[in-house]
């Protein structure tokens, strides 16, 4: 079934009812290697080092989003359970709690399991994220199928590096996830294709986006989204938070309820966003709007346009 271009959805987006929907995410079709390719592959590379103390780590940088590829052309070292392609971050010094989002790309029915391993300041291994605690994430907004996880850190010195990897007993799993015909008719209130959703096999190559963020400066409406809370209670106490906006305002004279409810709604949404949480951030459009807070879908549809693909 076709799938509708970028500039239709983003114009519905600021002409049609907002409340219960998701936009749709095109489906990567990129050519990839496929499970056995790279299982071949990973068993046929060079270990990179001796030990974990060896490892390339690079600086990781707080507040940014970085694009892990883990390919062949990734360095390749042989963990103690198992061989496998990762990356490795030296972590700030500063001590600060940091928030981690990591999440990986479901492509032509494949998918990286990541294992996220923690190494004290001699390079022992002090925590461990394994693969069985990313669930899987259905598409949202700009975001595809993908696996995720989020966890919490303070950096010291049983916590001074990170590495990305996966492991002998992750690639043995699969992932059952949503088909982007389904998702489309989701999207447009169509009637489901009929069909089992597709089988993505675990990998020893892929794409990981690893987030973070100091926990104490996040603050807001941040913190609950992206915290170790679940997503029903972010939403949950998002919402309960708009309530009261919304409380507060009406106790207040015309002049304020003509200004600050507005900043409000439209500080909310750019937290929902930068959660991810694309439906969150449409819901509370559509909320605004209907207080006569007019020209809050348009803001949102220019502010998803400018961080589109």
């Amino acid at each position: 079934m076709p799938q509708r271009p970028l500039a239709a959805l983003l114009s519905g987006l600021a002409l049609t009812s907002l409340a219960g929907c998701a936009t749709l995410v095109p489906h990567d079709d990129t050519a990839v290697a496929s499970a056995k390719q790279s299982q071949q592959a990973l068993a046929q590379a060079t270990d990179c080092c001796d030990t974990l103390a060896a490892l390339p780590y690079q600086p990781l940088v707080v507040g940014e989003s970085q694009s892990l590829t883990l390919d062949t052309q990734a360095p390749m070292h042989r963990f103690e359970d198992g061989a496998s392609y990762f990356q490795a971050f030296e972590l700030p010094s500063t001590r600060e709690p940091l928030t981690f989002k990591l999440t990986s790309t479901i492509a032509n029915d494949q998918v990286f399991a990541p294992t996220v391993l923690i190494l004290d300041e001699d390079f022992q291994p002090t925590q461990r994220v394994a693969s069985d605690k990313f669930d899987y994430l259905s598409p949202n907004g700009f975001a595809g199928a993908r696996l995720g996880a989020t966890f919490d850190i303070t950096p010291g010195p049983d916590a001074a590096y990170l590495v990305v990897y996966s492991n002998e007993t992750a690639r043995q799993g699969t992932t059952q996830y949503e088909s982007a015909e389904k998702v489309y008719a989701r999207v447009r209130g169509l009637a489901l294709p009929p069909g089992p959703d597709p089988i993505a096999e675990h990998t020893a190559t892929g794409n990981v986006t690893l987030e973070s963020e100091s926990r104490e400066t996040g603050g807001g409406l941040l913190t609950p989204i992206l915290g170790t809370r679940s997503h029903a209670d972010s939403v949950t106490e998002t919402r309960t938070a708009t309530a009261s906006d919304e409380q507060a305002s009406s106790s207040s004279g015309d002049s304020d309820n003509a200004s600050a409810p507005d900043f409000d709604y439209r500080r909310m949404i750019n937290a929902a966003l930068k959660a991810d949480d694309i439906e969150l951030a449409m819901q509370l459009a559509e909320r605004a709007e209907r207080e006569g807070h007019s020209g809050t879908r348009a803001w949102l549809a220019e502010r998803l346009r400018s961080v589109s693909p």
